[in-house]
């Protein structure tokens, strides 16, 4: 029982108890009270006053126990046939108890204020009449608790429901970002191995880029999200290996508004997305040239990647399901940011392909 009161929810709980009783019992006093004056009688403050605080804070005394002991029996479709006999049992004690510390506490409190004599009547009627306010109360007391655990446990379902949510797709966020991870490392070492045999020096060059890129990578602490600063310093490795590769074939811009550099973006965002404009643009036009840009509008990260290949022929929507590096983005993107993004592809008109990516505008902790 000392340990009931020591909990903080619990005290708090029965505190808020306490206030409504409180509040019941100023009712009922002024009820009586202005009733008595409606029909002429002075009242009997004093008198109405000791009979509704000593019924009201009565109770208190037994809510600890009562309370206890519903929660230890709870009725269900099992015990319904034992547990009922032993609750309508229990209200009868907390009836009778009710009763005599009621009586008590007012004969007490009628001697210590020199009040007078207390009649409480006949107490063996007195348990009859009192027990028909008692058994409401005690299953008001029965309902609520478990109308408020019944709340307290849906809420719990919902929150563990929500957390299971959330590591799920944390789990498939990361199984995406495997599945990117190796793609882009076996097109990168067979376009590494290619290079090779034709110039040694590049294909090292090559390797010692993808070496870094690879530990930045292996570096990263769980995260799907970084700033767009620490994506632009992954993306410059990747480039430089491109550009060792195709020479002058290959011109990429990048213009990022620098209110952006901390804003918050996916882990490789910019790569599959970069590989896929030199990989058409290299097949159809033997060059590339890409444009790279971020900027900010109202709470929104605009993301854009421009390139001078062949665009796209159909359904973007269709498109974007069939492409590796596509399809992975688009799923990252709705995972990360369900409804509150936009993964846009569309032709421009004097020839290429424009990304667009639109998420919220996130500002990121600075990094160790």
């Amino acid at each position: 029982m000392i340990k009931w009161f020591l909990n903080k929810n619990k005290l708090i709980t029965y505190l808020i108890i306490f206030l409504v009783i409180t509040v019941l019992f100023l009712m009922n006093y002024i009820r009586l009270i202005t009733s008595e004056l409606a029909i002429g009688r002075s009242g009997k403050y004093t008198f109405h006053l000791i009979m509704e605080a000593t019924g009201a804070y009565t109770i208190l005394l037994l809510l600890p126990i009562v309370i206890w002991f519903i929660n230890k029996f709870p009725i269900t479709r099992k015990n319904m046939a034992s547990h009922i006999p032993l609750h309508i049992l229990a209200s009868l004690v907390f009836g009778v108890s009710h009763t005599l510390l009621m009586y008590f506490s007012r004969m007490f409190i009628f001697c210590l204020f020199n009040i007078g004599t207390y009649d409480y009547g006949k107490i063996i009627y007195r348990f009859p009449m009192e027990y028909s306010h008692q058994l409401f109360t005690y299953w008001t007391v029965y309902v609520c608790i478990f109308f408020f655990k019944y709340l307290k446990n849906s809420q719990e379902q919902k929150l563990k429901t929500i957390q299971l949510e959330q590591q799920l797709t944390k789990v498939r966020l990361h199984a995406l970002q495997m599945q990117l991870h190796p793609h882009f490392l076996f097109n990168t070492l067979n376009m590494i191995s290619s290079t090779m045999y034709e110039d040694t020096r590049t294909a090292d060059h090559m390797i010692t880029n993808l070496s870094d890129l690879l530990r930045i990578t292996l570096d990263q602490k769980e995260s799907e999200e970084h700033s767009l600063e620490k994506e632009l310093e992954e993306l410059e490795l990747y480039i430089e290996i491109m550009k060792a590769r195709y020479k002058n074939n290959l011109k990429i811009e990048i213009h990022i508004e620098k209110d952006t550099l901390n804003a918050l973006v996916p882990s490789f965002i910019f790569q599959p997305l970069v590989e896929n404009s030199i990989k058409y643009s290299m097949d159809n036009l033997k060059s590339a040239e890409i444009h790279i840009s971020s900027h900010k509008e109202n709470n929104t990260l605009k993301l854009i990647i421009r390139d001078n290949g062949p665009g796209i022929s159909g359904n973007p929507d269709m498109i974007i399901k069939t492409g590796m590096g596509l399809s992975n983005t688009a799923e990252r993107l709705d995972k990360l940011y369900k409804n509150d993004h936009r993964f846009h592809l569309q032709n421009i008109d004097k020839g290429g392909l424009q990304v667009e990516i639109h998420i919220p505008f996130q500002l990121s902790i600075m990094e160790e």
